[in-house]
C-alpha cells in the first residue's frame, strides 16, 4: 500500500513538473509573435516617412532656386524696361529731310547784311544734318550758294526732336557793289547728304517782309551750327 502511495504520488509530482515545463515553455513562446507583430508596423513605417521628408526637402531648394531665377529674369526685365521709360534711347538718328524739318528765314540787326537761317526738327526721330544749307536765291542761280569754309563745325549736327540748327547769311558786301543784284520773296533751299550730295528737290523758305535784298555774287552761307551765335560770327 506505501508502495503504491509512493508511486501514485511520483506520477504526481511528474504530472505537475511537465505541467510547469510547458507553462514556462508557452510563456517563452507566446511574447516571441507579440515582438514581432510590434515591431512590423515600425518598420514599414520608418522607409515610408524618411523617403516623405526627402522629397520636401529635394523640393524646397529647387523652389527657392526657380524663385531666385525669376526674380533675377523679373529684374532684368524690369532694368530694360525702365531705362526705356527714362528716354535713353537705343535708336540710332536718320538723316534729316526737308519733309523732317520746319525752316525759316529770319532777320538779324546785327551783324548787317546777314539773316539767319533755321530748321527745326518737325519729325519723330533725331536726326543728322549734314553740311550747310543748299541755297538758290533766285531761278537765274547758276549754282548754290557759295560756304565758308572755316565755320565747318568739329561734328555733324544732331538734332533731337524739337531741336534747332542754325545758319548765317551774308547777303551783301558793306559798299554793296554788285553786278548780280536781286530782290526775292523767297530763297530755294535743299540739303546735302552725308555723301555732300542734295537728298532731294527742296523748298522755297519765305524771307522776312516779303522782300529780301541779295548780291549772289557776295552772298555766303556758313556750316549748319547748333547754336545762332556760331551762325552769325561770320
Amino acid at each position: 500500500m506505501a508502495a503504491a502511495s509512493s508511486a501514485v504520488l511520483a506520477l504526481a509530482l511528474t504530472a505537475c513538473g511537465g505541467s510547469d515545463a510547458e507553462s514556462e515553455s508557452g510563456a517563452s513562446a507566446t511574447p516571441e509573435p507579440t515582438d514581432v507583430t510590434a515591431t512590423a508596423p515600425s518598420t514599414t513605417a520608418s522607409p515610408s516617412a524618411s523617403a516623405s521628408a526627402t522629397v520636401t526637402e529635394e523640393a524646397t531648394p529647387d523652389a527657392g532656386s526657380e524663385g531666385s531665377g525669376e526674380g533675377d529674369g523679373a529684374g532684368a526685365e524690369a532694368t530694360e524696361s525702365s531705362s526705356t521709360g527714362k528716354g535713353i534711347s537705343t535708336v540710332k538718328p536718320v538723316d534729316c529731310t526737308t519733309g523732317s524739318l520746319k525752316f525759316a528765314v529770319k532777320a538779324v540787326k546785327k551783324p548787317v547784311n546777314h539773316v539767319l537761317i533755321t530748321a527745326t526738327n518737325s519729325g519723330s526721330k533725331a536726326c543728322h544734318l549734314y553740311s550747310y544749307p543748299a541755297l538758290r536765291i533766285s531761278e537765274n542761280s547758276q549754282s548754290v550758294t557759295a560756304v565758308i569754309g572755316e565755320s565747318k563745325p568739329q561734328a555733324v549736327v544732331t538734332l533731337d526732336r524739337g531741336a534747332t540748327a542754325y545758319a548765317g547769311l551774308i547777303t551783301a558786301s558793306s559798299d554793296r557793289n554788285s553786278e548780280t543784284k536781286v530782290t526775292t520773296a523767297s530763297i530755294g533751299l535743299s540739303l546735302f547728304g552725308p555723301d555732300e550730295g542734295p537728298t532731294d528737290a527742296g523748298v522755297e523758305v519765305p524771307v522776312p517782309g516779303g522782300s529780301l535784298y541779295v548780291e549772289e555774287d557776295n552772298a555766303q552761307v556758313t556750316y549748319w551750327q547748333d547754336n545762332p551765335n556760331d551762325a552769325l560770327t561770320w
